[in-house]
This record gives C-alpha cells, structure tokens and sequence, in this order.
C-alpha cells in the first residue's frame, strides 16, 4: 500500500482530530457502558444499504450519505444528479450538452459505468452502456423520500456495478401522499414543466399516480434540448397482518437534441428519441418479531432511437457520399431475487438471498451489426452483523454472481465496528468488488459504412470495437473510518480513510487507423491507486436551522503504462459543500448551497488537455407555504449559480470547430404547488 505525502498529512490529521473529538463528545453524549440497543436507536439515522440489515450508521462498515427530504427541498435542484454535488467525494457534470454524469472519486468516462444506482432497490443503470438513463426514471423530485448514498464498493451487497459506490433511491409509500396537487417549474434556459399527482386509497389499497411533463433548452448555443412525458403508479397492498404487495411501474419518453461533435458532416445535428419504461412487483412477509421474507421481480426496457444520413465528408484524400446511420439500440432486463432477513441470535442477524438476471441487448447496423446479445446472471449474497461481546461489532458478507460473459467471481467484505461510547465508533474494513463489463465494452461494432472505401480492403469505417475478450474490472478496498452521532441529534460527524487499489480497468486503446482496422478496442489494460480524506458533518440549531458540510481530498495514481496519457486530474484533489437550511414564521423557508470543486479533467481521460477551471457555486431557494381558500399553496423561488458563469465538464478536448461548450451561466426558476383536496 503507496501512501503519498499528501495522504500522509490527512493521516496524521485525522488521527489527531480523532484523539481529540471523544473527549468533547464526552461532554456532549452520556456513556453508558457496556451499550444496549435502544443507544443505537434513539435519534441515530438508520440506513438498509449498506448490508440490507437495519443499521444505525453507528454500526455501518461504510460511509453512508442520507439526503433527505429537507436537504432535496432546500437545494432547489431539479434534477436528481445535482443532489449529489453535496455529498463528499462525487463528481457531477455533464456531457455531450446536458446529459448528466455523476461519479465518485474519478471520471471515469461520459457514462460513469462504475457506479450502481437502485431505485426501491432495483437496479436501473443500462447493461448496453453501464450508464443510468437519470433523464427517464420517471421518479420526480417530490417522490423521494429519501437517498442513501454508500460511498465506497458495496459488490457485497448489490452486484458487480457497485465498484465505486451505491446510491439507493427510496421513494415514499402511497399512504402519505394521499390527495391531489399540481406542480408547475417555470424559468430561464427553458424550463418549463408541469407535474399532477393524485393519491387515494381504498380499503387495503393505497396508491400514488404521477403524471408529468419535463422541459428545457439545456446550455446556450448548444443543441442539447430536452423533452420528457412520464406516467408513474406506486399501490401498496396490506394483503394480511403479515403480507404487503408493492407494485410500482412507470413510463417515460422523449426527443432529445444531438449536436455534431466529431466531424463535420460526419456526425449531424440531429433529434434522437428515448423510451423507458419499468415494472416492479415486490411482497413482503414478516414471519415474526425479528425474520422477514421478500421476493421481488422487476423488469426494465430501455430504447434509443437514432438514424440519420451524414453529409458528404473528406476521408483520405476523397469526398466519401452520404450515408445511412443507424444507431438504434435496445435494452432488457428481467430480474428475479429473494431475501431472507432474520435474528438468529440477540448478538447475530443475517440477510441472505438468491437471484437470478437476463440482461438482452440489442444493437443497431452501426453500433453492434443488429445483433441481440444476452448475458445471463446468477447470483448469491449473504451478510451477517455480530456482536460477539461489549463494543465490538464486525459485519462479514460477500456476494458470489455466475455471468455467462465473464465466469464466476467472489466479491468479500470484513468490516470490524468499535463503539467508544453510545455516540461514537471506529470502524475498519476490508472489501473486495468487480464490474463485469458493458455490453458495448464487450462486444460493440461501432462505425459508418462506406462502399467507396471498398479498394482500402474495407468498407467500414469502424471506431470502437469489442472483442469480446474483456475481463471484470476489479477493486481492493480499504476504509478506516469514525462516526459521532449523540443522542440529542445536534451534531453528527463522519470522517473517513480510504486507500483503493484498482486493476484490470476497461478503456478505449487505439488499435488501427480506423481504415483498414478498428481505431480503438475496449481492453482491460489500466490501474489506479486512489486513496484520500472525507469528512461529513450536519448542525440542528435551537432555531430548528440545519448545516449540512462535506469535504473530500482525493489522490490519484496511475498505476498503468505511461504510454496511456492518463491525465492525474481524474478527481479534483479538493471538494467541499455547505447547505444550509432555515424556517422563519409565516411557513417562510429558505436554502444557501455552496460547492467548490478543484481543478478535474474532462470525462474521458483520452482528452486530458480539456481541463475544468476551480468551481465556486452557490444556489439560492426561498419558499412560502400558505393557506389559500382552504388550499394548500407553496410558492418558491430558486436561484442558480448566482456567482456567475463557469464550464462545465465536457467530453472533448478544445477545438475551432466545436467552441461551444458546457458554459453554465446564471439562471432562476419559480415554482407554484397547490393542494386541491
């Protein structure tokens, strides 16, 4: 293990901040030695991702981020991925105009492949690309209940794309959303949306149905417009004392504006359509005071539509003719699991479960010669939480998933809990976790053809290729970390230690001329070191205001051939965010976001010479809630980056031809919400 001197001054930062902080959490938390439960319980977050158990964060292996529904209203965010600029270590941006990216610790390429994201708990990134479709989740804003971010690998838990984090969307149960509102966002770049919901219920039955239109112009002097209709229904059955039925389904579509950022005429600005839609059907059986039961089937469907002809473009020499492009591409996914969560002991619970996935692909002509690929899973996972005596607490779990792409991989984690007091821990933990690669990453046949290239020997002009040859990515994972949370929910902190070592990372690798041979092959052949500080605090106030501070130092080292070019900016070295979050009389509440983000390259690490500038933003909210005729009103005002104008990441490194980028300028946007009955 390589520990730089950066890291080395982290370390003896955080120990001396850790050898100082229990004796004032002394005078802030009563001791009581040894602990009982209800310690734990009693005004201390409790978190499932992390090991599918009911945890305290106290007694987590990992850092684990709540956002909650405070912290979403007071942001003023539209959209989810901006909720996680504020939690320590992310990465949030954009690319090819406005589709968003969100990674942690590193941009790793304009899709983020690594990193899992679930809503209720399954999961919704594309296996065609490894990106998730945040534009098309047909999940508003005002459906979340809350987001709980695992910041650091969690394959233990949920499968080989939780490499470098997991973020799990709960959203709320329909029985507190009963009634019928209206929603409306209007302001600058074009946004103009509009959102109903009615929740009823009858009997056993409680439902939620959402119905929405999303809309902007994304960034100025870029084609890169969005429009999205959704329709979403969540029905929560109490089938007996012990059964509840949950079904949740959804549809979203779409155009979206495509701009030519390649070569002239080559790749034209275009209009490409987008169509997501998700079943989800999920019973719950509580077989006593402590054992649980859940089977749960959810299918996705994802489609892209894309054709268009090029223009005649310059190609060695010769005016190659117009072609015919078809990007089109599909996804399926059907997935089928089972959990078992039970008390074996009062010292010991497990949760353990079995699943079964078919992952179905389809390509277009240009993109995987308009084949269907299938990539089956099996999988088995089994975490256990022990108490073995007084403060200790040690969590074990691993995962074992069979693909028919890639074989069978074991994914391990030890993670050992101490508890100084009833408010604090130390913990220490170990983990091991894989990405299986995309389908694009294993067996994409990306290009335009062209019958005049015929005497080169080809009539392709193919630039990414799979061979079918990749292997899992893999991460070694090391967490030392300290949590304060005292009973009187005034103050929590979560500081952490990391060092990760990652191998066997896929990327593009030129391998031809792009004429008479594919120009880039998708090759397991980079390896990084990451290793770094956060740290996470939350402020109540006796006003009842909240603070809300993350903070992140990461160092990354290329481990790979130098050859490669990977630029070291992979990660801004520092990050921070504040949110803070006050109420005033007369139901007046208002929000202040600040984030800074350091110096990082853009999203793919072929363009290092496209470096981002510091970013100091700051986004304002203020709000009123009021009684309006026997109506429920809430009217708010949101401000964004008032600071003034900044790029955003971008793809491609600077060129003449392409001079509009990612500028982010200052912009506002009211809201209107009414409660009808």
């Amino acid at each position: 293990m390589i520990v730089s001197p950066p890291f080395k001054r982290a370390l003896i930062g955080f120990g001396l901040f850790c050898s100082l902080t229990p004796l004032s959490a002394q005078l802030m938390a009563q001791q009581s030695l040894p602990l009982s439960e209800d310690d734990y319980w009693d005004e201390v977050p409790v978190v499932m991702s992390a090991t599918r158990i009911a945890q305290p964060v106290t007694d987590a292996p990992v850092a684990v981020t709540v956002i909650d529904r405070r912290m979403i209203e007071a942001s003023g965010a539209r959209e989810i991925p901006e909720l996680f600029r504020m939690v320590p270590g992310f990465i949030v941006g954009y690319h090819d105009g406005h589709t968003p990216s969100v990674s942690y610790h590193m941009s790793d390429g304009r899709y983020s492949r690594r990193l899992q994201v679930l809503v209720d708990g399954r999961s919704i990134y594309t296996t065609a690309i490894g990106a998730v479709p945040w534009a098309t989740l047909f999940v508003t804003m005002d459906d979340i209940e809350r987001i709980e971010v695992v910041r650091g690998p969690n394959t233990a838990s949920y499968g080989a794309n939780s490499f470098l984090a997991v973020i799990n969307i709960i959203t709320r149960e329909a029985v507190l959303d009963h009634g019928t509102s209206v929603k409306t966002n209007l302001g600058d770049d074009g946004v103009h949306e509009l959102f109903l919901r009615h929740g009823g219920g009858a009997g056993k039955l409680d439902y939620r149905l959402t119905a929405g239109f999303i809309g902007d112009d994304g960034f100025d002097n870029r084609l890169d417009y969005k429009r999205t209709q959704l329709a979403s229904l969540r029905a929560d059955y109490q089938l007996s004392s012990v059964d509840v039925i949950t079904f949740q389904g959804g549809v979203a579509t779409g155009p979206r504006g495509v701009e030519n950022r390649i070569v002239p005429d080559l790749s034209v600005d275009r209009e490409k359509k987008l169509l997501n839609h998700q079943e989800h059907l999920k019973w719950q059986r509580t077989l006593g005071l402590n054992e649980s039961l859940s089977v749960q089937f959810y299918h996705i469907y994802q489609r892209n539509i894309e054709r268009f002809y090029t223009g005649p473009f310059p190609w060695g020499g010769a005016t190659l003719a117009p072609n015919y492009v078809d990007f089109d591409r599909s996804t399926d996914r059907y997935d089928l699991e089972l959990q078992h969560n039970v008390n074996l002991s009062e010292s010991m619970r497990i949760a353990w479960g079995l699943g079964v996935r078919d992952d179905q692909v389809w390509g277009g002509e240009n993109l995987m010669g308009n084949k269907e690929i299938h990539n089956h899973l099996r999988r088995g996972f089994f975490n256990l939480e022990w108490t073995p005596e007084g403060n200790w607490l040690i969590n074990a779990g691993a995962m074992v998933e069979d693909y028919s792409s890639t074989g069978t991989d074991i994914s391990p984690r030890a993670g050992l809990n101490y508890h100084l007091s009833a408010a604090q821990s130390l913990r220490l933990t170990v983990s091991k976790a894989i990405r299986t690669p995309s389908m694009f990453e294993y067996a994409v046949d990306y290009g335009i053809y062209n019958a005049q290239l015929e005497p080169s020997g080809t009539s392709n002009l193919l630039f990414w290729k799979g061979a079918q040859q990749t292997k899992v990515e893999r991460v070694t994972s090391y967490e030392f970390g300290y949590h304060l949370a005292p009973r009187q929910g005034a103050f929590t902190l979560d500081a952490k230690l990391f060092h990760d070592e990652l191998s066997d990372l896929i990327f593009k690798v030129p391998t031809g001329d792009y004429v008479t041979t594919h120009g880039e092959t998708y090759l397991n052949q980079y390896a990084f070191a990451i290793q770094g500080a956060e740290l996470e605090a939350r402020f109540t106030f006796v006003n009842s205001s909240a603070l809300y501070f993350g903070y992140s130092y990461v160092d990354i080292q290329d481990k790979s051939s130098p050859s490669f070019g990977v630029d070291p900016l992979m990660a801004p070295e520092h990050s921070f965010s504040l949110l803070y979050m006050v109420g005033f009389n007369h139901g007046v509440t208002a929000g202040v976001g600040f984030y800074f983000t350091d110096w990082i390259q853009g999203w793919e690490p072929e363009a290092p010479e496209a470096i981002r500038a510091p970013v100091r933003r700051l986004d304002l909210r203020l709000a009123r809630r009021l009684d309006l005729q026997g109506y429920e009103t809430e009217f708010a005002l949101a401000m964004r980056n008032v600071l003034g104008k900044y790029e955003e990441m971008e793809v491609l490194s600077y060129d003449p031809r392409f001079q509009n980028l990612n500028e982010v300028d200052s912009s506002a946007y009211v809201t209107a919400r009414i409660q009808i009955d």
